[in-house]
């Protein structure tokens, strides 16, 4: 009897893994049959089958949104989704449509930290999701899952920075990838000279990421930034360039060949024309600059002070503030240890803008000289010191607003909400102390706009409401 028994439950237990095999062939086989899984081989599919979430959406539905980081890749099983976002302008921009077997949010994967797009389903959609967190632990173990899904992630790069320059956002999505088949892409590190003044215009320069200056005779007349383009001015009047533009960050561009642009200007009218608009335009306001002292002076004081690095600043209203009041600075080093920000920084347009660290988006010297990857951005686009820091310092003169220091490790122990709590331990019961523990004496420490607290210190001590977290474009509408 007891042999029956356990003969019939190894029978069951061998059913069991034979439907549960051939569940994950089929899964397996299913995955394969995605395009946007070609050419990855079965086992890393496998690999990719045992952590993905078939999930439903309903027409409509928004799975990801452009100001938002994306959780998940996700592959489409069947449905249409839209995918879309806003330019400069911000008009919004249809990047394209995805059917059965391509897939969206690969972005991530590679450090696609300020591109996002909306994808939004057109039709009930049945996808397939992955943490972002499996996919990249995929990576690790398949080069042909890594290929595959970068080459959809520098094709979408191409399509969205087209639908960012407010130039190409509005033609149709097959022109746009007419025109991101004619793109030279190029890199360009800090401080080089893209364009030369008096050189002869060979391309019309797009941003993909970076920031740049354009300087006449030494003298800063403008500044760009992602989704912005350049070089356009020498291509249509047939004459050399009239200004360096130098490369304040390094920077990514697309290049559309003089020859390319010609053709394709000669094809699009309406595109023709906005450009001319914007050559006239950009002629009329490089004259107002070199005839404004005051504005060249302030332009390039920004630059210098990296106030449009981040795509935030601190700003403090003179008029709602009593002369000599640091509330904010001590309520900053009450939260911290110390103050990570000094109110009395670089004053514009009756603002003035707080010196500490400028969060910058792209190109941060902090990151770059980190040589324990421990400066990293996060979901709010902060810069943050993790626990891997190691005190080594290497942050500290890399960073050229001296916005970073190496800080006693429990610098928050001198804090007077360090002593309260001190005070309320002596009502504890005693406990036997553990062997010392060897931690680091110092640490980097620098302003994360209170990362892991729900407000900000200083913002929210202020009594009068003249500190304030405002964008970028809103103190420097450059």
């Amino acid at each position: 009897m007891r042999s029956q028994q356990r003969q019939r439950r190894d029978t069951a237990r061998e059913d069991l893994a034979r439907r549960r095999a051939n569940e994950r062939l089929r899964q397996i086989q299913a995955l394969a049959q995605l395009d946007c899984l070609s050419g990855v081989p079965p086992e890393s599919l496998a690999r990719l089958a045992t952590c993905a979430t078939l999930r439903a959406f309903g027409p409509g539905t928004v799975m990801v949104n452009e100001r938002g980081p994306a959780a998940f890749l996700s592959l489409i099983l069947r449905g249409t989704v839209s995918l879309t976002l806003h330019d400069r302008a911000g008009h919004e921009s249809l990047i394209g449509v995805l059917n059965r077997g391509d897939c969206f949010g690969e972005g991530a994967l590679f450090g696609d930290r300020f591109r996002g797009v909306t994808a939004q389903a057109d039709t009930i959609c049945y996808l397939l999701q992955l943490s972002l967190a499996d996919v990249r632990a995929a990576l690790d173990a398949s080069p042909e899952l890594e290929q595959t899904l970068r080459r959809i992630y520098q094709r979408r790069l191409v399509e969205s920075t087209l639908g960012r320059v407010p130039l190409f956002s509005q033609l149709a999505p097959v022109d746009r990838m007419h025109i991101a088949d004619l793109l030279r892409p190029a890199s360009f590190s800090r401080g080089t000279v893209v364009l030369h003044e008096g050189a002869i215009g060979e391309a019309l320069y797009m941003l993909v990421s970076g920031q740049v200056v354009v300087e006449q005779s030494g003298q800063a007349i403008a500044y760009l930034e992602e989704g912005d383009f350049f070089g356009e001015m020498s291509l249509l009047t047939r004459r050399p360039h009239n200004a360096d533009v130098r490369a304040l960050t390094p920077v990514e561009v697309l290049a559309l060949p003089a020859a390319n642009l010609d053709a394709l200007l000669a094809s699009q009218p309406a595109l023709a024309a906005q450009l001319a608009e914007v050559v006239e335009r950009r002629k009329a306001s490089s004259l107002a600059m070199r005839g404004d002292v005051e504005r060249q002076t302030q332009l390039t004081a920004l630059l210098q002070h990296g106030l449009r690095r981040g795509s935030h600043v601190l700003v403090r209203d003179q008029n709602l503030c009593k002369p000599g009041c640091r509330i904010c600075e001590d309520a900053c080093a009450a939260r911290h240890g110390t103050s990570r920000l000094r109110v009395a920084g670089f004053t514009v347009n009756g603002l003035d803008v707080a010196d500490a660290c400028r969060q910058c988006r792209v190109g941060a010297e902090c990151v770059e000289a980190c040589p324990e990857n421990a400066i990293v951005w996060n979901d709010a686009g902060a810069l943050i010191v993790t626990d891997g820091c190691t005190a080594c310092g290497e942050c500290v003169p890399a960073c050229p607003y001296d916005a970073i220091h190496l800080t006693p490790a429990d610098a928050h122990r001198h804090s007077p909400l360090w002593g309260l709590w001190q005070r309320l331990q002596q009502f504890r019961t005693p406990t036997i102390p553990l062997e010392p523990v060897n931690r680091l004496q110092q640490r980097a420490n620098k302003c994360d706009l209170c990362h892991g607290h729900r407000d900000l210190a200083c913002i929210s001590a202020c009594p009068t409401g003249a500190l304030r977290l405002v964008p970028v474009e809103e103190v420097f509408p450059l």
